[in-house]
């Protein structure tokens, strides 16, 4: 099934390409054309990908191009050593709970897959390399700004439209600000049924040498096999970033994932 972020990350390929391609920068007419959408769609779309800075306007009265967020997000999917040592750490955690996990960067307010691992239940839309996720209603988008304060959250998400996601999503920055500031401590994110129904997302932070968060590592597990174990999961969550910190030369570290309560 096509969803929303593959049309979205579709429509970003089609501007790219249209970019390197003799026709120039294209505008919303064309882009419907070429990619089959209706231009209420493609306006939405473009607005969620201009406000992540993956495309700007080329000028006044122009057509749309690649913008300075996805040339950081080239970047940061092409590091090859944050993808090698990431994809057995995925493995693993794929081995060990039999659901998908996947490492997620940030652009904006948009997660995107740069690596994933699926398992046998399917695919899940976040666990797809090249899928992108809103911030403010995912784990590894919730994990990737665990440092955020609350005034950095309102200007990154001041002009976000809080709708959509799952049944327990935030619905404000302040009710964002709160759920991090509670993970926060257990340096791990538990987004409870957040995006999609019965789900719930187990994501952890991953720091350069510097502390400052680069990445996400993240399992998703379906909300009726969680009647025992969202503890152990976290933990292990925390853990695999934690040993990614340390193959990537990190010594930083950290901290260990506390007590964990999914709400019923």
């Amino acid at each position: 099934m096509t969803t929303t972020f593959d049309r979205a990350l579709a429509l970003l390929d089609t501007i790219v390409a249209a970019e390197l391609g003799p026709g120039g920068y294209p505008g919303n007419v064309q882009l419907a054309e070429r990619t089959g959408l209706d231009q209420a769609q493609i306006s939405r779309m473009l607005k969620v990908l201009a406000s992540a800075g993956l495309i700007e306007r080329a000028g006044p009265a122009r057509g749309w191009r690649a913008g300075p967020g996805y040339f950081a997000l080239a970047a940061a999917s092409g590091d090859r050593a944050l993808l090698r040592e990431a994809r057995p750490l995925l493995r693993s955690l794929v081995a060990r709970w039999h659901e998908p996990a996947w490492l997620s960067v940030r652009a904006g307010t948009v997660a995107l897959t740069v690596a994933a691992e699926s398992s046998h239940w399917g695919a899940y839309v976040a666990a797809a390399p090249g899928a992108m996720t809103p911030v403010w209603c995912t784990g590894p988008g919730r994990a990737l700004l665990l440092d955020h304060s609350g005034q950095q959250l309102s200007e990154l998400l001041g002009q976000v439209e809080f709708v959509g996601g799952g049944p327990r999503a935030v619905r404000d920055v302040a009710m964002l600000a709160e759920r991090n500031a509670a993970a926060r401590d257990a340096a791990v994110v538990v987004a409870d049924r957040e995006f999609e129904h019965d789900v719930v997302d187990f994501s952890a932070p991953v720091r350069d040498a510097a502390g400052t968060i680069v990445a996400a590592l993240s399992v998703a597990v379906p909300k009726f096999r969680l009647a025992h174990g969202p503890d152990q999961v976290a933990a292990s969550v925390a853990e695999a970033a934690r040993a990614l910190e340390s193959k990537l030369g990190d010594g930083c570290g950290v901290n260990s994932a506390g007590q964990v309560r999914v709400a019923p």
